[in-house]
């Protein structure tokens, strides 16, 4: 839900309460207008007519929350809980700002607000422990999340999937396979049962930690328990095989993928296309971007982009140009850097008029000249500043091996530089030892 705005009273709109406050306007100050629509609803004889006042605050907090005002909300709800004592919030209320709080990243607020619940003598429900263990697996605390689920049960209340997904996805993530295995043969034995989210967490992290072996059996599970595997499921592995250029693999499980009529969505596409274009496999990239577009998916900017990067490096300069107005005759705009690049190669290879007749196009649409800090013009940028950031770490490491005066070390230590500005004073030392100066 988009962020709330005030409400005019010298007008009355011909629309439901609900639907002004969904209405979004950049010119108001968005926390306070919102506020001020609510009170006109609150207010309202309509409204109280419509019984829908019962429900506008925990429509306002929700939007302030989503919107990243989780502090503006809190303030509010105390300024009402004073204006009116003999009001009681929902336990709704509650849940909606513990998820503001962690959505904002700020773990003191949101468990001062559950130390908060619990003198008041607030009942939890299993979306209130499911809220707080979201946000602590987020803030990759997911030993204080396992030990809610100790007190759920005490508490009667039994964990379902939106309880342990969050706790089994951290510990994937983190590499703990025995725990959230574990974890689902639990989930398992429950009223609700894993989900394919449950599936999908573990696929995650077997791929992230290159055990596709128990990736794959994983999915075998998966299909054998009845769950079909979304296009995420798969991108997992897509996702390993172009960070590591397995192209073979990566073809073969996309051909077994769509034969046995599994459909890719954009990112499967993007994730093959990229890990093609990164090995210079042109034809297949080709073959793949036509494929993608039989299935209904524009060749969009990121495809395009990578197919003019990698016909430059080719130089199959001319493709690349006729790729590059392509784009713009479909209504995408290039990034700067892309059209910088290419129109150099172009110029290099004596291809004047097409990087004129380029140049035109890209003047003839409105677009952004901001290219990256590290960028230079006729060089490799990325790999200069890489290598030079290698040079200098390397010089630092060995100035700290060999360093044996203390205040130097923690001189170093405590520098306010950042790290390159401190490698580089390190470098200009060992220059200065080497001159003997």
């Amino acid at each position: 839900m988009r962020m709330l705005v005030g409400y005019t009273s010298r007008r009355r709109f011909p629309c439901s309460c609900s639907t002004k406050l969904q209405i979004t306007d950049q010119s108001l100050d968005m926390p306070q207008a919102s506020i001020r629509t609510f009170e006109f609803a609150h207010k309202s004889d309509t409204v109280h007519r419509l019984d829908l006042n019962l429900d506008l605050f925990d429509v306002l907090l929700d939007s302030l929350c989503k919107e990243g005002h989780a502090r503006i909300a809190s303030a509010y709800l105390d300024q009402r809980k004073q204006l009116e004592p003999g009001w009681i919030p929902t336990i709704r209320v509650y849940n909606i700002l513990l998820n503001g709080w962690f959505r904002s990243r700020k773990l003191k607020q949101a468990e001062r607000l559950w130390e908060v619940m619990r003198k008041e003598n607030v009942a939890p429900t299993v979306v209130t422990y499911g809220t707080i263990i979201e946000g602590y697996c987020r803030m990759r605390r997911v030993d204080q999340a396992i030990e809610l689920i100790g007190e759920m049960r005490r508490e009667g209340i039994e964990p379902n999937d939106i309880v342990c997904n969050p706790i089994i996805d951290a510990l994937s993530e983190a590499g703990r396979f025995k725990e959230a295995l574990a974890m689902m043969e639990r989930l398992s034995i429950s009223d609700s049962g894993p989900t394919v989210s449950t599936y999908n967490s573990l696929v995650k992290g077997y791929c992230k930690a290159g055990d596709l072996v128990r990736a794959s059996k994983t999915l075998k599970m998966m299909i054998g328990r009845g769950f079909v595997p979304t296009p995420t499921t798969y991108n997992y592995f897509f996702r390993h095989f172009s960070r590591f250029g397995k192209i073979e693999e990566g073809m073969n499980l996309y051909t077994k993928m769509t034969e046995s009529g599994y459909v890719p969505d954009r990112l499967t596409y993007h994730l093959l296309i990229k890990m093609l274009c990164e090995q210079g496999r042109l034809d297949l990239a080709v073959q793949v971007r036509k494929e993608m577009m039989v299935r209904g998916f524009d060749s969009d900017l990121a495809t395009s982009t990578m197919l003019v990067h990698l016909l430059c490096r080719l130089h199959r300069f001319e493709e690349a140009g006729e790729e590059f107005e392509d784009m713009i005759r479909r209504g995408i705009v290039p990034q700067y850097l892309t059209y910088r690049k290419l129109v150099e190669e172009l110029k290099k290879s004596g291809m004047t008029e097409i990087a004129r007749r380029i140049s035109a196009r890209m003047a003839s649409i409105p677009h952004s000249k901001k290219l990256p800090d590290r960028y230079k013009e006729g060089t490799d940028g990325s790999h200069e500043f890489r290598s030079s950031i290698m040079r200098r770490a390397q010089a630092m490491s060995d100035i700290l091996k060999t360093c044996k005066d203390p205040r130097k070390l923690r001189k170093l230590r405590c520098s306010s530089n950042n790290v390159v500005e401190s490698a580089n004073i390190l470098v200009e030392d060992i220059k200065r030892r080497i001159n003997g100066t």
